[in-house]
């Protein structure tokens, strides 16, 4: 069934589709003014004088800058989240039962979706993102704004849009993710001989799950300050596992469809070749095939991959995983760095 367009997309995702803008360059221009702007209410209020000797407040700094870096990453996340999956379905069109206006509808679809269920992704992330002051700080004081650090409820501003945004990043993941999974399930030509046509769904897979590696990334630098409150490390462990299962769900999620096809495909084969041996072993033709290479073929057949991943694109997925563990690495080295030059 042909996808419909369902909604307008998103202000970020258009104007990072509309040249000379770019996903990239949507998340350095919003990087950019948040930091602008936070560094100038910091050197108003005389804030950065106390960076050098007050190691909380070097802290809680330190951890707004990561906020404003995750806010400027998601929209550019979401942007190529939604292209990629455009791409997938350009690279896997040969393989594609449709016509030249089916897929023109597929790939338009690309993007689009239910408004209400993308504004429910979105509230849903901001509900998560406002309780994480609560889980980190352990009290209900976690939102007494009038009696926190400046860069404190710097944090407290900027949490409700990292949810918003969050939220629907993860949406968008998971439905291209399934829409293209039904694309493959529904549309493509199986040829067991050969499953490279199927690989655009497994690059899509691989490169959803770096998009979500790097938002892990991102909370990586956390750690650094994770004594900061009581309750962070627990919170941020939370944010891993949740990270990681988004990165294992956006890659596999795209070859679902093409391995429930793939199955389908070797289930339809090897009855085909059972009947033939049941003619061969009968005393009849099997359209000129030795009772030899019935039996080979049907090997190859039940040998044939399920699953449209190389041992590459596993390599690389897994050295995806291990990004925000570098990320940290490196975080704590120039921490230390830091430190050795304020003395």
């Amino acid at each position: 069934m042909t996808e419909v367009r369902a909604a307008e997309s998103p202000w970020t995702q258009r104007l990072a589709e509309t040249p000379p803008w770019s996903p990239l360059l949507l998340s350095l221009a919003i990087g950019g003014g948040l930091a602008a702007a936070f560094l100038a209410i910091e050197a108003a209020l005389g804030r950065l004088a106390l960076l050098p000797t007050e190691e909380h407040v070097r802290g809680d700094f330190r951890m707004a800058l990561v906020m404003i870096a995750i806010t400027a990453y998601l929209p550019a996340a979401y942007a190529l989240a939604v292209s990629g999956a455009r791409r997938a379905i350009d690279e896997i069109a040969p393989a594609l039962r449709s016509s030249p206006a089916e897929l023109a509808a597929l790939r338009e679809a690309a993007g689009r979706f239910d408004p209400r269920a993308l504004r429910r992704a979105g509230f849903a992330g901001m509900a998560v993102a406002l309780l994480i002051p609560l889980g980190a700080n352990l009290t209900p004081e976690s939102y007494a704004v009038w009696a926190l650090s400046p860069e404190a409820d710097t944090h407290r501003a900027l949490l409700p849009g990292i949810g918003w945004l969050g939220g629907r990043f993860i949406f968008a993941v998971i439905e291209e993710s399934r829409r293209l999974s039904r694309i493959a399930r529904e549309r493509v030509q199986v040829d067991l001989l050969d499953l490279r046509p199927l690989a655009p769904l497994a690059r899509q897979g691989r490169r959803q799950a770096l998009l979500a590696a790097g938002v892990l990334s991102l909370l990586a630098l956390t750690l650094i300050d994770y004594d900061l409150a009581p309750g962070l490390l627990g919170v941020m462990s939370i944010g891993f596992a949740g990270s990681l299962a988004l990165s294992g769900a956006a890659l596999a999620l795209p070859a679902r469809g093409a391995h429930q096809a793939i199955v389908a495909a070797k289930q339809a084969e090897l009855e085909r070749s059972a009947d033939e041996l049941r003619a061969l072993v009968a005393g009849h033709a099997a359209g000129g095939r030795s009772l030899a290479d019935v039996l080979a073929w049907r090997g190859y057949v039940a040998s044939a991959p399920e699953w449209p991943f190389d041992a590459p694109t596993l390599l690389r997925f897994a050295l995806y995983a291990a990004i925000p563990i570098g990320s940290w690495l490196g975080g704590a080295l120039v921490e230390k760095l830091v430190d050795r030059l304020l003395g």
